[in-house]
């Protein structure tokens, strides 16, 4: 089996702190960490035009070799408030530089593609925001999964509320996605064969150095998903749990029936912090609707469909550079390759970010992915 048909998911290694108004809350790929599930949904960037430019390049050195190189933009606007209205709206686009012989970064026809991936109407009142349209949007089983050129964003309604002290509640229906995991990355198509998602969520974060938060999803004709994480954080030391169920509900018995918990650890010395992370899965399970939320997820493989599998992550990264971090990570999958990541990312400052990661993945290859992100 070619691994890398699948996308990179991204959720554990650097803890990084860059903010900036574009394309998401972070333009560095290497934004999530395993010890810190996202938790928040995605924030517009501020009134009027922002943007990003994403040059990536990409080799596969496995069964079949290949190489792609590709520059993308993200064009965004955000409106002022009309009567408690705004409207926001995102163009989309990727186009071969030199190779193209590797299709992540293009169109189900090799090619490259504009699409308009964000137009909603969001509005607000007392504590609630009701966003109606194509969206970004970020939970442990739906989010934006921005590894490659283009984003996840979703076609629906989101509604989020604050009127409970220290507690965020979301209500979502996904109807349709654009999507790496797409069979036409192109196009807003079905969400992984199911055609819609019901979502609900709740976020608590009143006890101090402590996160908590639960998700319930309804994929029609494909599963129902549970999920609950705990996280706390003690000075430099950072303590979590998870447990998940996902249960089929396909006429085919083609969706996930199973469960996970997970359970990690990281510890910041000085400039170094050493993380280590466990799952267990009875049955199988399955990411989501982009990169999942699961402490061992390495940079390419995930817990994700294998029977009865368990994975162990250890890794450290270095932050002792200005504006420079390292790290390494290395998981152990009992079901599968196992892999190691080395990452590198340097932050310019003005919103320009170069990230670069290598993927050992062992019987199944190697893989380079760089990216040079400049917002504006």
């Amino acid at each position: 089996m070619n691994v890398f048909k699948q996308p990179l998911a991204i959720s554990a290694v650097i803890v990084m702190v860059i903010s900036n108004n574009s394309f998401s809350n972070d333009i560095s790929v290497l934004d999530n960490t395993e010890a810190q599930p996202e938790i928040v949904a995605w924030q517009e960037p501020r009134t009027g035009f922002s943007g990003r430019i994403r040059m990536a390049y990409i080799s596969i050195d496995s069964e079949v070799d290949s190489e792609s190189s590709a520059i993308g933009t993200e064009l965004h606007y955000a409106s002022e408030n009309w009567q408690g209205i705004s409207a926001n709206g995102s163009l989309y686009a990727t186009n071969k530089i030199f190779q193209d012989e590797e299709a992540s970064f293009f169109g189900s026809d090799g090619n490259g593609y504009v699409v308009l991936g964000q137009a909603y109407l969001k509005t607000s009142f007392e504590k609630t925001e009701v966003k109606l349209g194509r969206f970004s949007f970020d939970s442990p089983h739906a989010d934006m999964n921005d590894v490659r050129i283009i984003p996840n964003t979703f076609s629906g309604i989101l509604i989020d509320n604050t009127d409970i002290d220290d507690t965020t509640l979301y209500a979502a229906h996904l109807t349709k996605w654009i999507s790496v995991d797409s069979t036409k990355p192109e196009n807003y198509t079905d969400i992984l064969g199911s055609d819609n998602v019901n979502v609900l969520g709740v976020v608590y974060q009143g006890i101090d150095n402590i996160d908590l938060q639960t998700w319930y999803y309804n994929a029609k004709d494909l599963a129902d998903f549970f999920y609950a994480d705990a996280t706390f954080n003690f000075d430099n030391l950072t303590l979590g749990t998870q447990l998940g169920k996902q249960s089929d509900r396909s006429d085919d018995d083609s969706g996930p029936n199973g469960n996970v918990y997970g359970i990690m650890a990281s510890y910041t010395l000085n400039n170094f912090t050493f993380k280590s992370s466990y799952n267990h899965v009875s049955g199988t399970v399955i990411n989501g609707f982009g990169g999942g939320p699961f402490y061992t997820s390495a940079a390419d493989h995930t817990i994700s469909d294998a029977l009865d599998q368990s994975a162990f992550a250890i890794g450290l990264d270095y932050a002792g550079f200005n504006n420079l971090v390292l790290g390494v990570l290395n998981v152990d999958f009992d079901k599968g390759a196992n892999e190691l990541d080395f990452f590198v990312s340097y932050d310019f400052g003005n919103k320009v970010i170069f990230d670069f990661i290598y993927h050992h993945i062992h019987e199944d290859g190697k893989m380079i992915l760089a990216m040079f992100n400049v917002g504006f």
